[in-house]
């Protein structure tokens, strides 16, 4: 990997902005490529080359580390630095992926845990608006927009309506495979957690150390082909307060390898480790925003283009910032991508619903919509080049959700446990 996926952006990237490899390259075929390797009940979407050296048999057991928002564009500026990736680069594999669209951790990790499209199980973002309780939410966490629990103030409301389809761990289990989820304390146990793993047994962890032993543990104890999703958000964290281009940043990446290496490779025994396949991925990237003006949405000449709620009030922007989907007053399409188009020109890229379901952004080319994404389809999405569009003030540095290739371009990195051993 020498260049930044010049394969990838000659197929997919146009005027600066990336599209989805879908059923190609793309993260979005990650959970099922990474079961197949345990069981031909599941698909390997993604290219052989990307499991160099796992498919000639002997695989037991399947990590697939999600390193929320650790773009490739990073990995490639670490990768000499941080032994773990440089094991990858030497003796290993590591695939350029895009992200899903949008490049949105709700969207992608819902994904990731049902291996569908975001046009299949139909959670399109962050902020949701529900039909049933009349607001927009904050989608994971399961929160209203001032922070409150959905079901503090609506006890009928129905989590199960975040998104449509099962979990892909549920036909795991009917192949014959055990499977595992390792999340941090804080999400393990919530709503949408315990909706998003069905299936699986859930390990919560304190903090990424703890969690490395823990995945050696559950390979090393195992008796039936496993697999294990192990997510850590830390990267994603530290990249909204700090951006990408900060010590900080770095710190975060180098103790989520080193804990890797010391917690779970160095000490896995010599057969175990010959049998397992260790994956590491993220779900989008990021880019930094700079001193750019943000787009302000809350203004009449939008507000007053978008459709209305059953208390009459317009239906916010959702998705989010890098994201922005309307849901527009009938006529009324045309007016607002007009004024989009004054406010930010060229530096904005607007699909009607027709384009983007032509275009297949949220995979809608490759699988059948479901119900949920029919009924929550914006009216117009737009896609701001470099800064953020949004109707609330929003101070993050590093954001995602967008189509540059710092969202949009991830790793994919394979090995046998073994190879990388020191």
């Amino acid at each position: 990997m020498t260049e930044l996926a010049p394969d990838l952006r000659a197929a997919y990237e146009e005027s600066g902005y990336v599209l989805p490899a879908y059923r190609d390259r793309c993260f979005a075929d990650a959970p099922a490529s990474a079961l197949s390797l345990l069981s031909d009940s599941f698909p390997q979407n993604l290219p052989d080359e990307a499991f160099t050296g796992l498919l000639d048999g002997g695989i037991e057991n399947v990590v697939l580390l999600v390193v929320d928002g650790f773009g490739l564009d990073q990995w490639a500026r670490l990768r000499e630095e941080l032994r773990l990736l440089d094991a990858f680069e030497t003796d290993g594999t590591v695939t350029p992926l895009t992200s899903t669209y949008p490049s949105e951790t709700a969207a992608a990790i819902t994904t990731l845990h049902t291996g569908l499209l975001p046009a299949e199980h139909g959670l399109l973002g962050w902020h949701q608006y529900l039909d049933s309780i009349g607001e927009s939410i904050q989608t994971l966490p399961y929160l209203l927009e001032d922070g409150t629990p959905v079901q503090d103030e609506y006890p009928l409301a129905n989590p199960r309506e975040l998104f449509d389809g099962d979990t892909i761990y549920g036909d795991a289990e009917a192949a014959g495979v055990d499977t595992h989820v390792t999340q941090p304390e804080h999400i393990a146990g919530s709503i949408s957690s315990e909706l998003t793993t069905a299936g699986a047994e859930t390990h919560a962890y304190w903090n990424v150390a703890e969690m490395a032993v823990t995945l050696r543990d559950i390979v090393a104890d195992g008796d039936d082909p496993t697999h294990v999703t192990a997510y850590v958000p830390n990267v994603d964290t530290i990249s909204h307060v700090t951006g990408t281009d900060t010590d900080r940043y770095d710190a975060q990446v180098r103790m989520i390898t080193a804990a890797i290496r010391t917690g779970f490779l160095e000490d896995l025994d010599a057969e175990t480790a010959a049998e397992t396949a260790l994956l590491v991925t993220a779900d989008h990237g990021h880019t930094n925003v700079g001193e750019e003006v943000p787009v302000d949405l809350s203004v009449s000449e939008v507000q007053d283009c978008l459709a209305r709620g059953a208390d009459g009030e317009p239906i916010p922007p959702v998705g989010g910032p890098r994201n922005v989907q309307f849901h527009v007053a009938d006529g009324r399409v045309a007016d607002l991508r007009d004024y989009l188009d004054r406010v930010a020109g060229d530096d904005v890229l607007t699909f009607s619903e027709a384009e983007y379901r032509e275009r297949g952004l949220f995979g809608s080319n490759h699988a059948d919509p479901g119900e949920t994404f029919d009924r929550r389809a914006p009216d117009l999405l737009a896609v701001h080049r470099e800064s953020t569009m949004w109707h609330e003030a929003d101070d993050k540095i590093g954001v995602h959700g967008g189509m540059t290739p710092e969202e949009m371009f991830v790793p994919f990195a394979a090995a046998r446990a073994s190879d990388l051993q020191d």
